[in-house]
């Protein structure tokens, strides 16, 4: 990851304090201790000499590991001029840092005026520096190489050849999953983020079920717990002690927010809330269609247009990644048998456009439950609820800007709300 700190601190030394005090850069702006005294003796030496001299910066920090992290500093710091860029980027995390302490000082009822007056000022800061950026090719080239050597680590899912598709969930992507009704897509969807909020915070909006209705689902799945069981409140004595000991154990970092008729501007502002406390890097959204336009007496296309552009930017701006459900336009609902493509998204081809990786889930049936049926058919078999269930469910990926496209299929386990491998 690059450190803009040390990138600060190496162009300030380099560039002997040219334009020092044009961006009113202050000690408390970096988080790290070392670049924090190296900015103090900068500061200092800069008071003295009106320059800024490398040895006489460096003669002010007695932590021999400070001096060597200073001196490779300096060596790191080849484009001064991209100086304005680094200060941004130090500001920006101060800001970060200050907005997680105003939201846990206000948890705890405390008096935020004077941080919020602290905050604006670095606001005001980070504005004027941001006036002195430029666009500079070389610089886009030299952070292309770092993400080449150091990539961003993609989130993996709980789906093995879904992984060998698309490598993961990356940092800023949007992602689409995108079914008919009844086919298992907040299923699948839920399943991801339960799996995935196992090592990362994950942030779950669901604008149409409540809570209580998916934690029946994790709580089925995790627990080999049928649903109907759960749903009638007909559990046995050990599966409510199994229910019990994994509420007493349960280390998931999984937030689950259900209030209906959200704008994205709603939901951003639920995330930063949420970001202040916990590290989200993984968003789903169930689905994209309930999300409230902020334009609502535009045509349909339109509004579903702008939210679709709103998520990917949302994904851009907090470089997260975003799974999106979806639902399918209405000649699809038609063919059971037919296989969904990215253009039988409802309401809008812009979804296909800002997606970085499209999923179509359908399901069918298996051998085993046409033979069921054929028994059902006949009278030789005890269970006729569950005539034309179709076991198996197609993943197939339809788009994919960083990988392969192709499907495969899982088997859907209805009593359990679960996917799971054929095998």
């Amino acid at each position: 990851m690059i450190d803009f700190e040390e990138l600060t601190v190496g162009a300030l030394i380099a560039s002997k304090g040219v334009a020092f005090r044009d961006f009113e850069l202050e000690a408390d702006d970096f988080a790290d201790a070392c670049w924090r005294k190296a900015f103090e003796a900068i500061d200092k030496t800069f008071q003295v000499k009106g320059v800024v001299d490398f040895f006489f910066v460096l003669n002010q920090i007695s932590e021999a590991p400070f001096r060597q992290r200073i001196a490779s500093a300096v060596d790191l710091s080849f484009v001064p001029g991209h100086l304005p860029f680094y200060v941004s980027k130090v500001i920006e995390g101060s800001v970060d840092r200050q907005l997680k302490l105003i939201a846990e000082k206000a948890k705890e009822g405390g008096d935020v005026a004077e941080r919020m007056d602290t905050l604006r000022a670095s606001m005001d800061k980070l504005k004027l520096v941001q006036a002195f950026e430029m666009p500079d090719l070389r610089w886009d080239l030299q952070l292309m190489m770092a993400n080449v050597l150091n990539p961003k680590q993609a989130l993996p899912s709980c789906f093995a050849e879904l992984n060998r598709m698309i490598v993961g969930f990356k940092p800023s992507g949007l992602y689409v999953i995108g079914a008919r009704p009844g086919v298992g897509k907040t299923v699948v969807g839920m399943q991801l983020a339960w799996e995935m909020s196992r090592t990362e915070d994950v942030l779950f909006f669901s604008l149409e079920m409540d809570k209580t209705d998916l934690l029946k689902r994790v709580v089925a799945g995790e627990l080999q717990i049928d649903l109907g069981l759960l749903e009638r409140g007909s559990l046995t004595v050990e599966q409510k002690k199994k229910v019990d000991a994994l509420i007493v154990e349960v280390e998931s970092k999984l937030v689950i927010a259900d209030k209906g008729g959200q704008t994205v501007s709603q939901l951003r502002s639920y995330l930063i809330a949420v970001k202040a406390r916990r590290d989200v890097k993984m968003v789903v959204v169930d689905y994209l269609q309930l999300i409230t336009p902020s334009n609502p007496k535009a045509p349909k296309y339109e509004q579903i247009s702008q939210i679709s552009m709103d998520l990917k930017n949302l994904a851009k701006e907090f470089g997260i990644s975003i799974l999106a459900l979806a639902q399918l336009n209405r000649r699809v609902d038609a063919k059971a048998d037919d296989l969904p493509n990215a253009s039988d998204l409802r309401d809008s081809g812009q979804i296909e456009q800002d997606a970085d990786v499209i999923i179509m889930l359908s399901r069918k049936q298996s051998e085993q439950d046409e033979a069921k049926d054929k028994l059902i058919t006949q009278g030789k078999h005890a269970d006729r609820v569950s005539k034309g269930f179709r076991s198996l469910i197609t993943f197939d990926v339809v788009k994919n800007r960083h990988g392969s496209t192709g499907r495969f299929e899982m088997r859907f386990k209805g009593e359990y709300s679960r996917v799971v491998g054929l095998n």
